[in-house]
């Protein structure tokens, strides 16, 4: 009988693991703008920046070689975070899924959405806002074949404002073994 309840048991994690171990979409996204202060001179200049000094930042602060490392969209979250492409580690870099709003079609497929931005530094202060279309493409099994999202966004950290946009392109293999 007790065999019987370990083989019982053991049969049902190895049914549900497929469930629990679902990997995580991912998918490249590029993060374009331009960043405004006021200079030394006491003028206000501009500087282009990108998603490269997100990874570049993580790079820094973690000890790792920023060519390991990419920034990504994960949709099912509605956040951006900087992963290293061999394991999956990640470090979140700014956050949508907190407070938005979405207009969507019936399936799910067209989102409309307006989101607060968020980042670990600032806390539960809102950075500013993003406002952008997500397209998406699933199977039969409801899996994500694709997403599209792009868009603008504005925001500010630390007295610099940031103002730009942003788009999604190819999938990132989820390397976490999940």
């Amino acid at each position: 009988m007790r065999i019987r309840n370990v083989l019982a048991c053991g049969l049902a994690i190895g049914l549900f693991q497929p469930l629990v171990l679902r990997a995580t979409d991912l998918f490249r996204m590029s993060w374009r703008g331009t960043s405004y202060t006021t200079g030394a001179n006491g003028q206000v200049t501009a500087r282009p920046f990108s998603e490269r000094d997100f990874v570049q930042k993580v790079a820094t602060d973690n000890g790792i070689d920023a060519r390991e490392l990419a920034f990504v969209y994960r949709p099912l979250s509605h956040d951006t975070v900087v992963v290293r492409l061999s394991d999956g580690w990640w470090a979140d870099a700014i956050q949508m899924e907190y407070n938005f709003t979405d207009v969507s079609n019936s399936n799910q497929t067209k989102v409309i959405r307006q989101a607060f931005l968020y980042n670990d530094e600032q806390g539960s202060t809102p950075l500013g806002s993003a406002f952008g279309m997500e397209t998406a493409r699933y199977n039969s099994d409801g899996g994500l074949i694709s997403d599209s999202f792009h868009g603008t966004f504005n925001y500010s950290i630390d007295g610099v404002v940031y103002s730009g946009s942003f788009s999604t392109s190819a999938r990132v293999k989820d390397n976490s073994g999940s």
